[in-house]
């Protein structure tokens, strides 16, 4: 096999691997935006948990709180 030869089948499987490494991109972000919307409401179940703690610790300090 010449040096040409095996230059074109390294750059056709090279080729080939990116394509594949493409689809698998692409597939792999299908759902993107279920997934954004999924941690936006982790985010904000967090947030809100952490304002709660916050809140009743100020409310403890002030000695509001039962």
């Amino acid at each position: 096999m010449t040096l040409l030869q095996k230059r074109k089948i390294r750059l056709l499987a090279k080729r080939i691997i990116r394509n594949e490494k493409k689809l698998k991109l692409y597939l792999l972000n299908l759902h993107w935006l279920k997934i954004k919307k999924q941690k936006l409401r982790r985010r904000k179940r967090t947030f809100m948990k952490l304002w709660k703690l916050k809140r009743l610790n100020t409310l403890r300090r002030h000695g509001l709180a039962a």
